[in-house]
């Protein structure tokens, strides 16, 4: 009888051999789309002040020199800082996107990682797209086995389980063999942590970087012939009890990596909105409820907020006080977009939060639990609105627009780039960057692309 491999030598062994050839070329594409949507969260989050003081952190320890870009700053750092600070922008606005799954998001860290790192190394746009593919699946199977036992307990996922898909992803993207491959898996999972404590924070944001940070040094440590433990994942105190309180159903076994793709099977939920992906389905119910109430918003006299049992959960309660805690609010999300007919970055700032008649809606919002919901992971929602005079209106969401069943159109994703990416670049270069984040697999050297998105510099 043969011995069933441990997680890390399946992981490791599935990473390291996967062709191209076996992507599909709906899968490459996908990944394509999640590279122009994180680097123009990216850019648009780079000027938050989340972004700003991790920029300065990497531009005073390295002293504004080193070989890899600062996503809308015009200038570079060592790759440690580049993949720290760009993985805080992305995540600065919570406008990048989510797998349902994992219940986390995906390609922050991972872009934020590879991109310096293959910077660094002068790896092509062909390879970092194929390692990007590599993150995500490990990260996804492995979030489909664990949760909802690790959210629940308290992690964000994004950190705490991104940081191996992210590994994973960086020593394929370095060519590394099995005992470093291996090794570095071992590293990344005692690097674990990210805390939902934190959520509505500049640490949230943080987690991100954090886990491109790690994900880098632990593939660049493990190069270097730094060592860790086999059964890092499925030990006894290894990342699988510690963290979700037992190792995934399908162990012992194996993973099923790329049975089908993650890319394709669960897709990628990109948002419209920069907020926690809870709000969705409320903020769109909302935005129809404005449009059908017009000019009688100054008689509403109740809002109710009919959602699923998750929003409880993952949601902060309260009237927010700041526009950190407004992104991760039902509450405020919902009274905005009552109040402006829109959710967008510039519903995010002091004047909106403070606006009094969104002051008076998130007074008047009452939340509660519904049960006749789906259960299909996208935080469904219905709200009421009640008037003065008697009357109601009510507008229901299950599936919110930007899930994969509600996908988000080229030209909506065109429009979001450009819309995320006009406060740092210019004309010229919004074009230029985005002709190759979507020509991506054509780059000789994914440098170029870096280069173009440090912005600062006005043609």
């Amino acid at each position: 009888m043969t011995q069933e491999r441990n997680t890390i030598d399946q992981i490791s062994a599935w990473a390291e051999t996967l062709a191209a050839d076996r992507v599909s070329p709906a899968a490459f594409a996908l990944a394509r789309k999640a590279f122009l949507d994180t680097l123009a969260v990216s850019l648009s989050g780079s000027q938050l002040d989340s972004a700003r003081i991790a920029t300065a952190l990497a531009r005073e320890l390295g002293q504004g020199d080193g070989p890899c870009s600062i996503i809308g700053h015009p200038f570079k750092a060592d790759i440690l800082a580049a993949a720290l600070a760009n993985g805080t922008a992305a995540h600065a606005e919570l406008f990048d996107d989510n797998s349902e799954p994992m219940m986390s998001h995906p390609s922050a860290p991972l872009v934020s990682a590879l991109l310096p790192l293959g910077q660094a190394r002068h790896r092509s746009g062909a390879e970092v797209l194929l390692a990007y593919v590599v993150g995500f699946e490990i990260n996804v199977v492995l979030g489909r086995q664990l949760n909802p036992r690790l959210y629940e307990a308290g992690w964000h996922v994004t950190r705490t389980l991104g940081v191996l898909g992210t590994t994973a992803a960086c020593c394929r993207l370095l060519g590394l063999g099995p005992r470093p491959f291996r090794a570095a898996l071992g590293i990344a999972a005692s690097m674990a942590s990210g805390l939902r404590q934190n959520f509505g924070t500049m640490t949230m944001a943080l987690h991100a970087g954090l886990t491109s940070r790690d994900a880098v040094q632990a593939a660049l440590l493990a190069e270097k012939g730094f060592l860790s433990d086999a059964d890092a994942l499925d030990g006894r105190y290894g990342f699988f009890n510690l963290f979700a309180g037992g190792p995934p159903p399908c162990l012992p076994g194996s993973l099923p990596l790329g049975q089908p793709f993650e890319l394709l099977r669960s897709g990628i939920i990109f948002k419209p909105y920069p907020s926690g992906a809870p709000t969705h389905a409320a903020v769109h119910a909302t935005l129809a409820l404005h449009a059908e109430l017009g000019a009688r918003l100054h008689e509403v006299t109740g809002i109710v907020c009919h959602v699923h049992p998750w929003n409880f959960m993952t949601l902060r309660e309260g009237i927010p006080d700041d526009t950190l805690r407004a992104r991760v609010s039902l509450r405020y999300c919902v009274a905005a977009a009552l109040r402006f007919g829109a959710l967008g970055s510039s519903h995010f700032t002091d004047a909106s939060l403070g606006d009094p008649l969104v002051q008076k809606f998130m007074s008047l919002i009452e939340i509660r639990q519904a049960d006749d919901l789906p259960d299909n992971g996208l935080f469904p929602a219905a709200v009421e609105v009640r008037l003065a005079d008697g009357e109601s209106a009510r507008m229901r969401c299950d599936v919110p627009p930007g899930a994969p069943a509600n996908p988000m159109s080229d030209a909506d994703a065109d429009q979001k780039y450009r819309s995320c990416a006009s406060g740092v670049l210019d004309a010229h270069a919004i074009e230029h960057a985005r002709a190759m984040i979507l020509g991506i697999d054509r780059l000789t050297d994914i440098g170029d692309l870096c280069s173009a998105l440090e912005g600062g510099t006005r043609r």
